[in-house]
C-alpha cells in the first residue's frame, strides 16, 4: 500500500498574490488597450501636443529634481554635522511645509505675486512701489514644486546621516582634511543612495502633479490625460498618453535600481556623535539660508493663507464645508485602515520568505507610488467601466436605472488610494518587523499559539509605531492628493482636494482658502504627532 501525502496549499500565500494581481490589473488594463487603434482627435491630439508635453514635463522634473537635491542635501548636512542656534527648532519645523499640498503653493503665490495681491498692493499703496511678477510659467511651476517637494530628499537623508559612520568621519579629520573635503569625498559619496532615494521621490511627485501645472496653463502629462478624458471624452488618448508616461515612468525606477546598487545605506553609528560649532560668520550664513527656506516654503504660505480666511468668512457655505469634510476625513480613515490592513497581512505572510518571491513582493507593492496618479486613475476607469458593463443585467433586476454603478461610487476612489499608496504602508511595517527578534515569534509558536494569535499576542504590540507612523503619513498623502481625486470623484461625492481645485478653477482664490485649512491643520497635527512618535521611538 502506497501512502501518499499532499501538501496543504498556502492559503494565506495564495491570497497575498491574489490582492497584488487585484492591485496591478489597471496597469495590466493600461498596456493591453494602449495598442487599440489610434482615432482622429487621438492623433490631432498627439500631433499638436505630445512633444510639447514630453519638453515640458523634462524640464520640470529636471530642475526640480537638481534644487530640491541641493536644498534637502544642504538643510539635512548641516542639520545632522554642526551645532547653531535654533537647530532643533528648525530640525522640526523643515519637515511642516510637506502639510501643504503643491497645488496650494501654486495658488497662494499665484495671488501674492499678482498685481491685486495684498502684498504688492501694498507696496503701490504706501510706498508707491510697483512691482509685477508673472509666476504662471514653467519656472514658477519649477519654484513651487521645488518648495514642495525638499522635504523628501531632506527626511530621508536626514535619517540616514543620523546614523552615519562616525570612523569615516574621524579618520579624514586625522588626515587633516578639511570639512568640505570631507563632505564631497566621503559624506555625500556614501550618502548617494539616500539622496538618490529622496531624488526619485521628487521625479515622482512631479510626475505626478496635476494641480499646479493645470492652474499655470502648461501642458505636461498628467494635465494632457485629464484633458484627453474630461475635455475631448476620449479615452483612447488618456490611455494612450498614460502608457507613454507609464514607460517614462517604469525607465526611471530601472535607472533608480542601477544608480543605487552599487551603494549601501547600512550604517555603523554607535555612539553620540558631538556636532562642529558654527563660526559666527558661517553661523549668520546658514541661519540666513534656513530661515528663507522656512519663510518661503512655510511662514509665508501660512501668513497668505490667514490673509484669505480673514477675506472670505463670511462667504462661506458652512454646511457644504462640513460635508466635504466629513466625506473627505471618512474616506480618508478608511482607505488608510485598508492599506495598513493589507500591508500588515502582506508583510506577515512573506515575512520569513527569501529570495525572488520576497522581492517581488515588493516591487508590485511598491509600483503603485511610482505610477503617476493620472495613469491609475485611467487604468481605474477603464476596470470599472469594464465591471460595470459586466455587472449590467444584475443591476437591472435589483431596479437599478444606473449603468455605471461602481464607477461613479467612491469605491473607485478607495481602490485607487490603496493602489497609489500602499507603499508607504508595505515599506513602514516591513521596516518595524525587520526590528523585530525573529525568536520572539518562533517561540510563541512553539508554545502552541497559532499563527494569528502570535501576530495579534507578539508581533503587532512589537510594530505599534511603525503602524501608527505608516497611518500618518499615508492619511496625509491621501487627503492632499488631487490627481486621483479631480478624475474620478463621483458627482455627488466630493473632497477637500477637489473643492479647492473647482474654486482655483473658477478664479476664486481666496476662496480656497478655508477648505485648504482643514487641510493643513489635520496635516499640521499629525506631522507634529508623527514627530513625537519618531522622538520616543528613537529612546
Amino acid at each position: 500500500m502506497v501512502i501518499k501525502f499532499t501538501k496543504r496549499p498556502n492559503w494565506s500565500l495564495l491570497l497575498s498574490f491574489f490582492i497584488l494581481f487585484l492591485i496591478t490589473i489597471p496597469i495590466f488594463y493600461i498596456v493591453i488597450h494602449i495598442f487599440n487603434d489610434i482615432k482622429p482627435t487621438t492623433k490631432t491630439l498627439f500631433d499638436t501636443y505630445l512633444m510639447i508635453y514630453i519638453k515640458n514635463s523634462f524640464i520640470i522634473v529636471f530642475f526640480t529634481a537638481i534644487f530640491t537635491t541641493i536644498i534637502g542635501v544642504f538643510l539635512a548636512y548641516f542639520e545632522t554635522f554642526y551645532e547653531y542656534k535654533f537647530r532643533n527648532f528648525f530640525r522640526f519645523t523643515l519637515i511642516l511645509p510637506f502639510a501643504f499640498p503643491s497645488y496650494l503653493f501654486g495658488y497662494i503665490y499665484t495671488d501674492f505675486f499678482s498685481y491685486s495681491g495684498w502684498f504688492i498692493t501694498w507696496l503701490r499703496v504706501n510706498y508707491d512701489i510697483r512691482l509685477h511678477f508673472d509666476i504662471m510659467n514653467i519656472y514658477g511651476c519649477i519654484f513651487i514644486l521645488t518648495i514642495a517637494f525638499f522635504p523628501y530628499v531632506y527626511i530621508l537623508l536626514r535619517g540616514f546621516l543620523s546614523k552615519f559612520s562616525l570612523n569615516l568621519i574621524e579618520s579624514a579629520q586625522s588626515l587633516g582634511k578639511s570639512d568640505l573635503y570631507i563632505f564631497f569625498k566621503v559624506v555625500l559619496p556614501l550618502s548617494r543612495a539616500a539622496i538618490v532615494a529622496g531624488t526619485s521621490l521628487c521625479i515622482m511627485e512631479c510626475l505626478n502633479a496635476y494641480g499646479v501645472p493645470n492652474y499655470f496653463g502648461l501642458h505636461v502629462f498628467s494635465t494632457g490625460i485629464y484633458k484627453a478624458w474630461v475635455g475631448y471624452q476620449d479615452l483612447n488618448a488618456a490611455i494612450k498618453l498614460a502608457g507613454i508616461l507609464l514607460s517614462i515612468v517604469f525607465s526611471l525606477m530601472i535607472l533608480e535600481k542601477i544608480f543605487r546598487k552599487p551603494y549601501s545605506m547600512t550604517t555603523t553609528k554607535n555612539r553620540v556623535f558631538s556636532r562642529k560649532k558654527l563660526s559666527k560668520k558661517n553661523e549668520i550664513i546658514v541661519l540666513t539660508l534656513f530661515f528663507t527656506i522656512l519663510f518661503v516654503s512655510l511662514i509665508l504660505p501660512t501668513i497668505h493663507l490667514f490673509v484669505w480666511i480673514s477675506r472670505t468668512f463670511n462667504y462661506i457655505d458652512w454646511g457644504n464645508l462640513i460635508l466635504i469634510s466629513k466625506n473627505t476625513i471618512l474616506l480618508t480613515i478608511i482607505s488608510t485602515v485598508m492599506i495598513i490592513l493589507i500591508s500588515l497581512f502582506l508583510n506577515e505572510t512573506i515575512r520569513f520568505k527569501k529570495g525572488k518571491t520576497k522581492e517581488m513582493f515588493s516591487t508590485l507593492a511598491n509600483m503603485g507610488y511610482s505610477i503617476p496618479g493620472s495613469v491609475i486613475a485611467i487604468g481605474m476607469l477603464i476596470l470599472f467601466i469594464s465591471i460595470d458593463h459586466f455587472l449590467g443585467n444584475f443591476y437591472k433586476n435589483l431596479g437599478i436605472d444606473k449603468n455605471l454603478v461602481l464607477t461613479l461610487s467612491p469605491i473607485i476612489l478607495m481602490f485607487s488610494y490603496c493602489i497609489r499608496f500602499l507603499c508607504l504602508g508595505y515599506n513602514g511595517i516591513e521596516a518595524g518587523l525587520k526590528r523585530v527578534n525573529p525568536s520572539y515569534h518562533e517561540s510563541s509558536l512553539s508554545l502552541g499559539k497559532g499563527k494569528f494569535q502570535t501576530f495579534l499576542k507578539v508581533d503587532l504590540p512589537m510594530i505599534q509605531t511603525s503602524i501608527y507612523s505608516a497611518f500618518i503619513l499615508i492619511f496625509i498623502e491621501i487627503i492632499k492628493e488631487l490627481p486621483l481625486a479631480s478624475l474620478l470623484s463621483p458627482p455627488n461625492f466630493k473632497t477637500l482636494a477637489f473643492e479647492m481645485d473647482r474654486y482655483a478653477s473658477d478664479e476664486q482664490l481666496a476662496m480656497t482658502s478655508v477648505p485648504a485649512f482643514v487641510v493643513v491643520v489635520i496635516c499640521l497635527v499629525l506631522l507634529i504627532v508623527f514627530n513625537v512618535i519618531q522622538k520616543k521611538a528613537k529612546k
